[in-house]
């Protein structure tokens, strides 16, 4: 808590403040379990006469998100292009989708991603495993499987889905995606200590 207070006090005494300082103080504020807080440091930054960016609507998405206010956020991402002008990507689309799938609304979710023109399946796949929505999931596979989507993580995700309930359709499922020419790379990561 201590650096966010930090934070609070250079933020108090800047005589200047861009669109980017309040972006990180409503994260920073968000993060920390303090969404109402976050909210209203938006509602200040419009005050001041700053008008919000693309990235300005992931955080504040988010911090709907984090405070399990749906509507709120489902109005905020509508009003997006028509009060600010902002079109929707695919990280807004995602905190939208976060939003209803932490919240189990996972249809909502679903009628989302169909209205898109591009299908952020991992977001929803997150949620049904999350809400245990197995056969909803499925039916996101199928659709994965038909596209010939080639990031297996999606696959990965949906085959432990269902391994945790039902054995057999897990093991189908490898199967399928073997046969889909889809193959599981193994990822690692990298630290540069120099």
């Amino acid at each position: 808590m201590g650096c966010l207070s930090n934070a609070e006090n250079v933020f108090r005494v800047m005589v200047v403040r861009e669109v980017s300082t309040w972006n990180a103080m409503v994260s920073s504020l968000a993060s920390h379990g303090r969404e109402n807080e976050a909210l209203d440091m938006f509602k200040r930054m419009k005050l001041h006469g700053l008008k919000p960016n693309s990235i300005t609507f992931v955080v504040v998405l988010t911090t709907y998100a984090r405070g399990n206010l749906i509507r709120e956020g489902l109005d905020l991402f509508r009003s997006m292009w028509y009060d600010f002008g902002i079109k929707q990507n695919l990280e807004h689309y995602g905190c939208v989708i976060d939003l209803l799938g932490k919240a189990g609304h996972n249809e909502e979710a679903t009628e989302i991603i169909r209205n898109m023109s591009f299908q952020p399946y991992a977001s929803i796949l997150g949620a049904c495993r999350i809400h245990g929505a197995i056969e909803l999931g499925e039916g996101i596979g199928k659709k994965m499987l038909r596209l010939q989507t080639q990031y297996c993580g999606q696959y990965v995700l949906l085959s432990s889905m269902n391994a945790k309930e039902r054995w057999d359709r897990a093991a189908g499922l490898r199967r399928e995606i073997m046969e889909a020419g889809i193959h599981k790379f193994p990822e690692y990561s990298m630290v540069d200590l120099t």
